[in-house]
């Protein structure tokens, strides 16, 4: 996976903190920050909701025969 460059600046009792952290896990600084923004992240990012069609009552005979112009008209499965 391709990477980029980026730098921050932190508190430095949180530098602190983050070097102790590196010792005693024996992992990098670097590979704790990623991980750190990493989750980060993934917690941030909304998830997209899926919308369910299952078996309901429709009172239209040819749903089935229009379930493609339903989705599209839906807007299932656009990002």
């Amino acid at each position: 996976m391709e990477k980029e460059r980026t730098s921050v600046l932190l508190e430095k009792d949180i530098m602190l903190k983050l070097e102790a952290l590196s010792r005693s896990t024996n992992k990098s600084k670097t590979f704790l920050i990623q991980e750190a923004v990493t989750e980060f992240v993934a917690k941030k990012i909304t998830k997209k909701k899926i919308g369910i069609i299952g078996i309901a009552e429709s009172k239209d005979p040819y749903f089935a025969q229009k379930d493609e112009e339903f989705l599209k008209n839906s807007g299932f499965g656009e990002d």
